[in-house]
């Protein structure tokens, strides 16, 4: 593999298609995960919440203290968001996994860690609001191969209305408002019926974290040794490819947010565009710029 200066674009897309065309040879798929910036770690919102919420406290919390703040902390958020939230939710959002995906999407901590079917989707949301300095990351994970390892199950779960007729393994051992079990929740992989535009727009899937506080890609260090769970670089100096590569294919905000924040957001990025096309073919009124 090429160093990171040397990359080209090419080199991404042929990482991104190796991995997906081995996946596929094995009954499976690639899910994707784009981040702005390569240094973040594969954590849920919920134990980024929780970890805040303990680093204030005068004394280090054990692990089994942090699993029960993170169960109960759940809970108090789910309730008080769907008490909240019930008169503004559509009838898809009022089911019971629709009322967490509403969470997700408005960025109130879960233990749902988003991913999407679509490779161009992730390199948008690896290139949003990214600074041209700064390493960028797609993650790619083989979803069965993560379950088959955590629930010994070759498989996807279903996040839906009748989900425990429809998976062998239960998912509400995940959900805030059932009891969990006493031994500690793994990560698992699965695909939810999409309540709202988003979702679709996104071909979204989730891992459902478990009580473990280590990222997953320390967690499962086996997928990583395995390339069943692998880190793309987009270095700094394919900035300007990542965005052409979005641009030839005609994908905006408005594509992966079909409402108006998506319309704001590509008003944004066509504004960002004009200056860097100005600076292109006008470079004599930036020359004394500082």
């Amino acid at each position: 593999m090429s160093d990171n200066k040397s990359m080209t674009w090419n080199d991404i897309v042929d990482q991104a298609k190796a991995l997906h065309d081995r996946y596929r040879a094995d009954g499976s798929l690639a899910w994707y995960r784009g981040h702005r910036d390569a240094a973040w770690e594969l954590k849920s919102t919920m134990h980024r919440h929780v970890d805040r919420m303990t680093r204030t406290f005068p004394r280090p919390t054990p692990h089994e203290d942090s699993v029960s703040l993170l169960r109960e902390e759940y809970k108090t958020l789910y309730r008080r968001f769907k008490a909240d939230a019930w008169s503004l939710l559509g009838e898809r959002e009022r089911s019971e996994w629709g009322v967490l995906f509403t969470m997700q999407h408005f960025s109130i901590p879960t233990r749902l860690m988003d991913w999407t079917e679509s490779f161009a989707c992730a390199v948008f949301f690896a290139q949003l609001r990214r600074k041209r300095e700064d390493t960028a990351a797609i993650w790619v994970v083989d979803p069965q191969a993560l379950n088959l390892m955590t629930v010994g199950r070759d498989g996807l779960m279903f996040l839906g209305d009748d989900t425990s007729s429809t998976t062998p393994v239960d998912p509400h051992a995940w959900h805030p408002r059932w009891t969990p079990p006493e031994d500690p929740l793994p990560t698992v992989a699965a695909a939810p019926l999409f309540t709202n535009p988003r979702m679709v727009a996104q071909r979204s899937m989730f891992t459902l974290a478990g009580d473990s506080f280590q990222p997953l890609e320390e967690q499962y260090g086996q997928l990583v040794r395995e390339e069943r769970l692998s880190k793309i670089v987009l270095p700094p100096q394919l900035f300007d490819d990542a965005d052409e590569y979005l641009s030839i294919a005609g994908l905006t905000a408005f594509n992966f947010y079909p409402d108006l924040q998506g319309l704001a957001l590509k008003h944004e990025a066509r504004a960002e565009q004009t200056i860097r096309d100005a600076k292109i073919f006008y470079p004599q009124f930036f020359e004394n710029a500082p």
